[in-house]
């Protein structure tokens, strides 16, 4: 079956490629594989993580929570299973784990979904350290892809601009970005558009970009200070060619009383306390840390981004087996 017939039916947007189901199916899957190889190489374990949870399994826009009603108890479905890795990492030193991400993104476009696969991984290790991991993890994605027997026909044109994908990546401080962009109308403390980062891949040469230290205020409340200016945090985001943003990366704060004070100030808190939740959310957390809490980093990686960029599609659903957003539920 051709992909853009799976799309065209009553209840999803038309998709006009020629990627097949099957062919995103397997690329995906090969994909996956080369990131498992590498992860197990390095030690890492995988953890299977709640993906029905209180506001501990939500990213900083708190407002895209699919709510639950959990025996009674309000519980959403879970965006990211961050916390829960970060709870293993002081005795486990590397865990990751790969599942759904749930967001209620009203927006029906070739870059929002309701659900996809995130992939994460939290360890002992430092800011440098975590941006080594993320290019080893891309590029091992990738690798498998290109020598892969598996690959669709399809996907033949790609192979040669794949084989050019080598670490290390281009780093670029947001501070930097911002001037990159001044004729855009972006000002410091803004958050970067896709429309934006496309620019800003297009100005590096196509190839994938990181884009560091980004302000404090628009970042998640666990992200660490910057001790040479703290007012931004050790944060990344992989930037790639067609697909843009497919990894979020930090470095994690880890003392009690800093990640008590982080939270009750940033704006995540205050849209929870509006939708009914509050502090008593993070409970568990918070006592984790007054007793285990040890310098770490740790990333998501968006996986239907990264199947995006390698099959070099400016529409995430044409990088989707089944897409999922507010007109196609199944």
């Amino acid at each position: 079956m051709d992909f853009s017939e799976l799309t065209q039916t009553k209840n999803r947007p038309a998709v006009f490629t020629s990627k097949s189901l099957q062919g995103v199916a397997r690329v995906e899957s090969i994909l996956l594989k080369g990131a498992r190889h590498y992860l197990e190489n390095k030690g890492y374990i995988e953890v299977n993580v709640p993906h029905i949870t209180k506001a501990t399994g939500s990213c900083e826009n708190v407002s895209t929570l699919f709510g639950v009603d959990y025996f009674g108890e309000q519980a959403y479905l879970s965006q990211t299973g961050q916390l829960y890795l970060e709870a293993l990492t002081p005795f486990l030193s590397k865990v990751w784990c790969v599942g759904p991400s749930f967001r209620a993104e009203t927006r029906v476009d070739g870059r929002h979904l309701t659900e996809f696969s995130l992939l994460e991984l939290e360890f002992k290790g430092n800011f440098d350290q975590l941006l080594s991991e993320i290019e080893g993890v891309v590029c091992a994605m990738v690798k498998e892809l290109i020598r892969s027997d598996n690959t669709p026909e399809e996907f033949e044109q790609n192979i040669q601009r794949l084989r050019e994908i080598r670490s290390p990546f281009k780093k670029i401080p947001y501070t930097e970005a911002i001037e990159m962009l001044s004729d855009e109308g972006v000002h410091w403390g803004d958050d970067l558009q896709s429309r934006h980062e496309r620019l800003l891949v297009e100005m590096s040469g196509g190839k994938p970009i990181f884009i560091t230290r980004y302000p404090k205020a628009i970042k998640f409340f666990n992200m660490i200070e910057d001790e040479d200016d703290p007012r931004v945090v050790k944060s990344a985001d992989l930037i790639l060619p067609c697909s843009g943003e497919a990894a979020g990366a930090a470095e994690r704060e880890y003392r009690h009383d800093k990640l008590v004070e982080r939270l009750m100030s940033s704006n995540m808190m205050k849209m929870l306390i509006e939708r009914g939740g509050g502090p008593g959310d993070f409970n568990w957390y918070l006592e984790f840390y007054e007793r285990h809490g040890e310098p770490h980093s740790g990333c998501g990686i968006g996986v239907n981004r990264v199947t995006q960029f390698a099959l070099g599609t400016e529409d995430i659903r044409a990088a989707t087996v089944y897409p999922m957003n507010k007109e196609s539920l199944l």
